[in-house]
């Protein structure tokens, strides 16, 4: 029996993947094998890839070379994957927060990462209600992801949460729930998606 093709989109944070291939000491990743990695061939259909990722904060003035670096290198990477076929890079973008050490008091800034999220909300509804595919496939675990995967609900897209489940890794239990299809990704799923010069 022919088997109709199901167009679906792949929707990755890229900090929440990165983080994980680092937890299982894999490096960098290549989102062109992502298709190969997360999607139930036949009679799934890749249609794009979107990656959602923001470059290291490193402040105007008086930035470390540590922290120029850091975020060059990111720039690279982001900007070399704009050149893969059927892959794009959606930026927010990471702002100092003004905090308090509730033990000594002693005040500090801590980078969060800002806009990722709602540029992920924002893609998730607007493929579903477009009707542009059937299956969006998302590799996050952020719960403020959570309105926007109850708002597609009624479009009858199937949003499948790939996640991983590691201690370090935080994933949300609420969103797992709320995808109407799971998918745990393994140690050999990231490994699979390795750069090849990566590969020892």
């Amino acid at each position: 029996m022919l088997k109709i093709p199901v167009p679906t989109a792949i929707l990755i944070d890229n900090m929440y993947i990165q983080n994980a291939a680092n937890v299982f000491g894999l490096g960098r990743l290549d989102p062109r094998k992502y298709p190969k990695a997360l999607l139930r061939t036949p009679p799934e259909e890749h249609y794009h890839t979107f990656i959602f990722d923001a470059l290291p904060y490193a402040p105007r003035y008086n930035a470390t070379q540590e922290q120029i670096d850091r975020r060059n290198k990111k720039r690279a990477y982001l900007e070399a994957l704009k050149y893969c076929e059927r892959v794009s890079v959606e930026l927010g973008d990471v702002r100092p927060k003004h905090t308090q050490c509730p033990h000594c008091n002693s005040e500090f800034f801590v980078p969060v990462q800002k806009l990722v999220d709602v540029r992920i909300s924002v893609r998730l509804v607007y493929l579903a209600w477009s009707e542009i595919v059937k299956t969006i496939v998302l590799v996050a675990g952020d719960k403020d992801l959570l309105p926007a995967v109850q708002a597609v609900e009624p479009t009858g897209t199937t949003v499948r949460l790939a996640y991983i489940e590691e201690k370090n890794v935080q994933t949300s239990k609420a969103l797992i729930r709320a995808c109407s299809e799971k998918q745990k990704l393994l140690k050999s799923d990231l490994a699979y998606c390795k750069f090849e010069e990566e590969k020892t």
